[in-house]
Formats: structure tokens, C-alpha cells, sequence
């Protein structure tokens, strides 16, 4: 199958994934800010994967093809799901601005690397590379020094099960860009697309899943926030 098939299995995903929260949003009313966020994660998804199939911001660049959309998708994607992280986690404004800052970074740098031709490339995604190894160290170190070692066990379990799953996966992207066409080549376009929708929809709707099924965790946490306010 081509990449276009691939794209409209990722869309439809994508879409049933966003199913949960959006269903949640509605069942539990104080739960909706996290709810919202999750949605946000596959319903933007959802819509780039429509655009890709029907060939919407495709650039030929060299021999290859760049879907712009699915750089977009992870510019405004992965910020959300570290927000999520975050509010497990509660750190500063400050740490989480600047995970937020590295993320960016990270999905900027690639999106020019993707853009550039040349050999150059290679110098963007070193960029992207360095600003993700930083941003590792905050989801590994930063975040859990935030939630503090007395944490609910609940919200710990739920936030350290995220947490592992995102770095797990997101390792995985640059190594598919250095064999996709973008990169080295080694992949052909169907495979890259088939790879990219299994790791997508793993990130995506296998952490919006679990984040949604562990209601207990965010009970815990608003039950905390309720009792501090109170006091």
C-alpha cells in the first residue's frame, strides 16, 4: 500500500483515539482541562493525517516528499502531551516553559533539516539532536524532582508510566528520520509511512488511552488542590 493508505489508517486512528477524552469531558466536569489536552493530542493529529492523505502540504524536496502537516502535528502535539506531564508533575512556570522551549526546538530543527537538500541538514538535525538530549534530562530528572519523592502513589505510577512510554517512543523518531528519504534513504516512502503511523499512534493514542483510563490520578491531584485551597 502507499503512503496515502497509511495516512487514512492513522487518520482513523487518530479519530477514535480522541473518542475517550472527548466522552470524558462530558462524564466528568472536573476533569476537563486534562481532557481537553488529550483531545488536543489526537484531534490535531487526526486532522494532519486527513491533510496528508489528500496530499495537502506536500513539498518536494530533492527526491523525496515532506508532509509539512505532520511537522505541524508535532510542533503543536508534543508540547500538549509534556503540558500533560506537567500537570502530573507540577513544576514551575519556568521548568515547564522551557521543556516546552527545547520541544519546540527540537521539532523546529527537524523541520529544516527536512527543508534543506543539502548536507547541511545534518547541522540542523545535531541541533535537534542536543536540544533533545536536554529535553530527556528534564522529562527524566527535572519533572520527577517536581513531584517530589512523597508524592500520591497513584499520580506517581500514572505520571512515571507517561513519562517512560514518551521518551521510549520519541527516541525513536530521529532514528526513522536518519533512515526515512529525509535522511540516509534506507526506508523506502511506504515503510517510513508505515513506521510513522505505528509510532504515532502508540505516542499518541496509547498515551491519551492510559492517561484517560487513570482517572484516579487526576481525582488525587484535584483532591489535593481542593484541600490546599481550603486551607
Amino acid at each position: 500500500m502507499d503512503p496515502t493508505t497509511w495516512f487514512w489508517v492513522g487518520a482513523a486512528g487518530m479519530a477514535l483515539g480522541t473518542l475517550l477524552p472527548v466522552r470524558d469531558f462530558f462524564r466528568r466536569p472536573s476533569h476537563r482541562r486534562y481532557n481537553l489536552v488529550l483531545a488536543g493530542v489526537t484531534g490535531i493529529a487526526t486532522v494532519a493525517y486527513v491533510l496528508m492523505a489528500l496530499g495537502v502540504s506536500a513539498v518536494t524536496v530533492g527526491d523525496h516528499t515532506v508532509y509539512i502537516a505532520r511537522y505541524v502535528d508535532w510542533l503543536l502535539t508534543t508540547p500538549l502531551l509534556v503540558l500533560y506531564l506537567a500537570m502530573l508533575a507540577r513544576p514551575s512556570t519556568r521548568t515547564y516553559l522551557a521543556l516546552v522551549g527545547l520541544d519546540v526546538l527540537v521539532i523546529g530543527a527537524g523541520i529544516a533539516a527536512a527543508l534543506t537538500p543539502t548536507a547541511e541538514k545534518w547541522l540542523f538535525y545535531a541541533v535537534g539532536g542536543v536540544a533533545y538530549v536536554a529535553l530527556v534530562y528534564g522529562l527524566l530528572v527535572t519533572l520527577p524532582r517536581a513531584l517530589g519523592e512523597d508524592a500520591d502513589p497513584r499520580v506517581s505510577a500514572t505520571f512515571t508510566t507517561l513519562r517512560n512510554l514518551t521518551v521510549v517512543l520519541w527516541t525513536l523518531y530521529p532514528v526513522v528520520w536518519v533512515l526515512s528519504p529525509t535522511g540516509i534513504g534506507v526506508l523506502q516512502p511506504e515503510m517510513e509511512a508505515i513506521v510513522v503511523v505505528y509510532l504515532d499512534f502508540i505516542s499518541k493514542v496509547g498515551f491519551v488511552a492510559f492517561a484517560a483510563l487513570g482517572t484516579s490520578a487526576v481525582d488525587r491531584i484535584e483532591s489535593g488542590v481542593a484541600a490546599a485551597t481550603a486551607d
